[in-house]
């Protein structure tokens, strides 16, 4: 199943993470000689050192929380987490939602995207997101990952995601941020992508061809990958149930 993302860079400027040193902290107990205790083996633990991220409550919950209402079973949300200089690693980032005394780690997924957890607990104990890094090494972005089945695509399911995108999150951005999010927003579409150029989309009803598409139009996916695809805006003259068959290695983006 291909990956859609909607990537909103423009929402980044609404985050504002905290620097902080990062302290690495290890209890380790004092070695006894192995004459004094030949059959004791110490076990020491070595914790990650944590630092706050970003908060959880303003802007990550209620988006996810919207996105689970007017999306669920066709899209969930994401974050990217991409270093903001040369030399920064990601390999061994690791990423946990905080508040109140919980610690709930939050796996990597496909392309390295984060996907934020629902958690009402956490966000009413004003939560936030740690990582293992120093907070300035990393540029965060909102990333929409839907999760329809890439062989349940169709010309109608294309202008209903567009069109639950922005009922989902519009009223959700602050009304500074309005017009920069209508203006990026309003020329969004569903690139259906693949890592070969000479891939194809082709749209049927039932057996016979409407329409093949060449995936000719060079992008990057949320790895920073170079993908190749061609772009859905739902304006297209088909009938809502005709079918999209995707490329065998299609990745979906919403971009």
């Amino acid at each position: 199943m291909g990956s859609c993302a909607f990537t909103m860079n423009s929402m980044s400027q609404l985050l504002k993470p905290l620097a902080a040193a990062c302290l690495l902290c290890a209890s380790l107990a004092q070695a006894q000689s192995s004459a004094e205790l030949p059959d004791q083996v110490q076990k020491v633990e070595v914790k990650a050192a944590r630092t706050r991220l970003v908060p959880y409550k303003e802007l990550f919950y209620p988006m996810a929380k919207a996105v689970q209402q007017s999306l669920s079973g066709r899209a969930a949300l994401a974050v990217q987490l991409r270093p903001a200089k040369a030399g920064v690693r990601t390999d061994d980032l690791a990423v946990w939602l905080e508040g109140g005394g919980e610690s709930l780690p939050v796996r990597a997924g496909e392309h390295g995207l984060y996907i934020v957890p629902v958690a009402d607990r956490i966000a009413q104990q004003d939560g936030s997101f740690s990582i293992n890094k120093n907070p300035s090494d990393l540029r965060v972005n909102l990333v929409l990952v839907p999760t329809l089945a890439s062989d349940a695509w169709t010309v109608g399911e294309v202008r209903r995601l567009l069109h639950d995108v922005h009922a989902a999150l519009d009223p959700l951005v602050p009304w500074h941020h309005r017009f920069l999010m209508w203006a990026f927003t309003r020329k969004l579409g569903v690139s259906v992508c693949s890592l070969s150029p000479s891939g194809h989309v082709d749209v049927r009803d039932g057996e016979r061809l409407l329409a093949s598409y060449p995936t000719s139009e060079p992008a990057r996916n949320h790895a920073n990958a170079p993908v190749y695809c061609h772009r859905f805006t739902g304006n297209e003259d088909f009938d809502p149930r005709a079918r999209l068959v995707l490329p065998e290695d299609a990745q979906v983006l919403l971009i």
